[in-house]
């Protein structure tokens, strides 16, 4: 009778035989991938657990908002609206309240076996929370705002109202519950451009009516600029979520043969790229304030410049590709410093916009070419034959 046999290098039997206990494996076709795993490993699916949950804290904020319609003593609730209670503002406040401390304690849950500091732990888990929740929140808003212009003027009687509001939470604290199971690098790394990109469109929109590119860029987060906690948190924010996906990253890399004290270095750089990032927004542009604004955001620069400057000694194997990418990064930024301070053919506030992209944009693609570094020396090949 013929026999399938599957020839693996010795390296990766040596890999499968430590994470197996009785020399069994289970195979799984998954999204064009084959996926190997341990029979015996407990791998809660992840919709499960969100389902499991999210079901408690929804019936609560159901319970909770018919208690509030019926104690405000209206016959009828608005579903929108900012004037009286409606189910879109109770919604929201109780979404955003519980979706923060659900994922919150769901991710505090995942990562209490994971060999991190308690510090780390904590300051991720307060991160990610906030982040994906105020994400949630916008969206919400924007949802809320549409749906206000599409049903102006419906209204439902209390236990209607607080039906519907103990749904529109569920839905919400799903997806949080979700995402807080499965945080991944690439997750993180959406996370952080969402966060980015979308406070600074806010800021910029929000100042709209000052005419705030004729000053510079960093006007957004001044005393003179409408709401400029929201530049300055969106900054904040996003080095905290950078500095995660650095743990994230280096967690990673530490498992690999390629891992030495060049990495290190690396993780060094980020790390003091992140503290830079949070003082350009912890520390305005404005009177004693100035120099430390100024200059954490040339260090910013400065620190890619030499990351870029030494990449192929930091990492010999990083793709032809990727490096001639980082080379025209590299001349980008110094023909824009040029323009602008040389021949002033630029502006402030281009000059800012165009250093800040360029150097954002570099360390997350670089971010992705080191994932893709170690990844190619966690490749195997295998034989396929029969006997």
């Amino acid at each position: 009778m013929t026999k399938n046999y599957l020839e693996i290098p010795d390296e990766l039997f040596n890999k499968l035989s430590d994470y197996t206990q009785n020399d069994q494996l289970s195979i799984r076709l998954e999204n064009q991938r084959i996926l190997l795993d341990n029979p015996d490993a407990s791998h809660p699916n992840k919709q499960t657990l969100a389902l499991h949950y999210f079901i408690v804290p929804s019936l609560l904020s159901g319970i909770v908002a018919m208690i509030i319609f019926l104690f405000a003593k209206h016959s009828q609730i608005a579903f929108t609206g900012s004037r009286h209670l409606s189910v879109a503002s109770l919604s929201i406040i109780l979404s955003t309240l519980l979706g923060f401390f659900g994922f919150l304690w769901i991710y505090l849950k995942k990562s209490c076996d994971l060999s991190k500091s308690k510090f780390k732990i904590l300051r991720e888990s307060l991160t990610l929370s906030v982040a994906y929740t105020s994400i949630a929140f916008a969206v919400q808003i924007i949802f809320w705002f549409i749906i206000g212009k599409t049903f102006s003027g419906v209204t439902f009687d209390p236990f209607t109202a607080g039906f519907l509001v103990l749904v529109f939470v569920g839905i919400v604290l799903y997806f949080l519950i979700s995402a807080a199971v499965s945080v991944t690098l690439s997750n993180l790394i959406l996370l952080l451009f969402t966060t980015f990109i979308g406070g600074i469109l806010v800021s910029m929109a929000t100042n709209n009516q000052k005419d705030w590119w004729q000053h510079n860029f960093s006007f957004l987060g001044t005393g003179e600029a409408t709401q400029r906690w929201q530049f300055n948190i969106t900054l904040i924010f996003s080095a905290l979520i950078l500095l995660t996906i650095t743990d994230f990253l280096f967690a990673e890399f530490s498992k690999s043969k390629l891992y030495n004290y060049k990495f290190k270095i690396i993780r060094i750089f980020y790390i003091i790229i992140s503290i830079l990032i949070a003082f350009v927004g912890i520390f305005p542009a404005q009177s004693w304030t100035m120099p430390i604004h100024n200059n954490s955001a040339f260090g910013l620069v400065g620190v890619v410049l030499l990351m870029i400057i030494f990449l192929k000694w930091l990492v010999p194997s990083i793709s032809k590709e990727f490096l001639t990418l980082s080379w025209a990064a590299l001349i980008a930024l110094i023909v824009s410093a040029f323009a602008f301070m040389s021949i002033h053919y630029l502006s402030l506030t281009v000059f800012e916009i165009i250093a800040f992209a360029i150097s954002f944009t570099w360390l997350v693609m670089f971010i992705n070419s080191l994932r893709g570094v170690v990844q190619e020396e966690s490749e195997w090949k295998v034989r396929l034959f029969q006997k």
